[in-house]
């Protein structure tokens, strides 16, 4: 009888974590397990690219089907919602063919990652959806002479230097609730941030830290058009003749859906993370069947893309160990150094990489390693897709 192995969530960590489990199974000659990606969108968002299709049509290379993820065709992509963890099943939103409402695992991996505004997430379902939602954000971009992005982290700093990269004659206003760029703790290195600072200054983005923004109490959308072109601060702070505010802050973790499983809100903690083991296993005794990670997973450490990769190995270690072998697991997770890079379009952007305590570097590396690629080729080779030409 076919076990299944089910995956819920197909972002980076999603996507990752079926591929290399693919391979792990057939090299292991397992002929039991199939494995089942259950995903809310038809199309993988590459999230690292949204921001630049704030500005740039590059819709068609930053989603990329599923069509092809799996080489075995006994693995399956299920596009639906999963509403409910029970002990042996997933719940979805809706019907789908050959399983009904219901799937049911034998073993189960949560990727489901983090909420975060548009275009560094994508909200809709479909690839015309988002195409649409982009296309309609460019306009709004291209048509705006003030622009206000509130927050500055890496979405906040990103998506301004994307618009200004395009848009030189646009008067572009970061709103940041800290002391400078970032924060101490996703950012402690002080000479970073000062040189996004200079970043952002060089290119005459204007900056407003230790406030934030009034939102409207209606706000539905990632950004909206200022009644009069008047956006006020918390402080007391105006800003006239502003076209446009995007939101740039809110990442959330997307577990909402879990806080009334079979284990209860056991299995999440108070800010929304799952609870894990360094085995990547739930936190919970009648859980180990349970695997969890990328984003989501409850590990103090940066969210970044970079750490999937380690989480993805110790995951399919332990998973095959206990699945196919029926042995216990053996891999830890130990955190990896710390390293960011932050682009400022594709020419600019200021990084820290993991040597001496942590070594600053410039535009001309940050953009060789990121800014330019922004690592698209690299979703397009997990999902086995062939990648358009690149343009801009």
């Amino acid at each position: 009888m076919t076990k299944n192995i089910v995956i819920v969530g197909g972002g980076f960590a999603g996507t990752a974590v079926a591929s290399a489990l693919e391979k792990a199974l057939a090299a292991s000659n397992d002929q039991e397990h199939r494995i089942i990606l259950i995903e809310t969108k038809s199309h993988f968002y590459h999230a690292i690219g949204g921001l630049r299709s704030a500005v740039l049509d590059w819709d068609a290379r930053i989603m990329v089907p599923y069509i092809d993820l799996f080489q075995n065709k006994k693995n399956k992509v299920v596009q639906a919602s999963a509403v409910q963890l029970e002990k042996n099943e997933i719940v979805l939103d809706q019907s789908v063919e050959e399983f009904g409402d219901r799937i049911a695992f034998d073993f189960l991996i949560l990727s489901t990652g983090t909420h975060y505004p548009s275009p560094a997430k994508a909200s809709a379902l479909t690839y015309e959806a988002t195409h649409a939602n982009l296309k309609s954000l460019r306009a709004d971009v291209k048509s705006a002479k003030s622009i206000v992005i509130v927050g500055g982290g890496p979405v906040g700093i990103e998506l301004a230097g994307e618009i200004r990269e395009v848009y030189n004659d646009k008067k572009i206003t970061i709103v940041h609730d800290k002391d400078n760029f970032m924060d101490e703790a996703s950012s402690p290195n002080a000479k970073f941030r000062n040189n996004l600072l200079n970043l952002a200054q060089k290119n005459k983005i204007d900056t407003i830290f230790n406030d934030t923004v009034d939102l409207p109490t209606d706000l539905k959308d990632n950004f909206y058009r200022p009644e009069a072109g008047l956006v006020k601060t918390k402080s007391g702070q105006s800003i006239e003749h502003v076209d446009l505010v995007l939101l740039a802050f809110g990442n959330r973790p997307a577990t909402a859906w879990l806080k009334n499983s079979a284990f209860g809100a056991d299995i999440v903690n108070e800010n929304g993370y799952i609870k894990v083991k360094k085995s990547f296993q739930v936190d919970h005794a009648e859980a180990s069947n349970i695997f969890v990670l990328g984003d989501v997973a409850d590990f103090k450490e940066t969210k970044m893309a970079y750490r999937i990769g380690s989480h993805v190995s110790v995951v399919v270690k332990n998973l095959v160990q206990i699945a196919v072998k029926n042995e216990k697991p053996t891999a830890e997770y130990k955190k990896g150094p710390d390293a960011i890079f932050i682009t400022f379009g594709s020419k600019q952007g200021a990084g820290v990489l993991p040597f001496f305590g942590g070594l600053n570097v410039g535009s001309w590396l940050t953009s060789s390693l990121k800014s330019k690629s922004l690592f698209i080729s690299n979703s397009w080779k997990t999902l086995n897709a062939n990648e358009p030409a690149a343009k801009r």
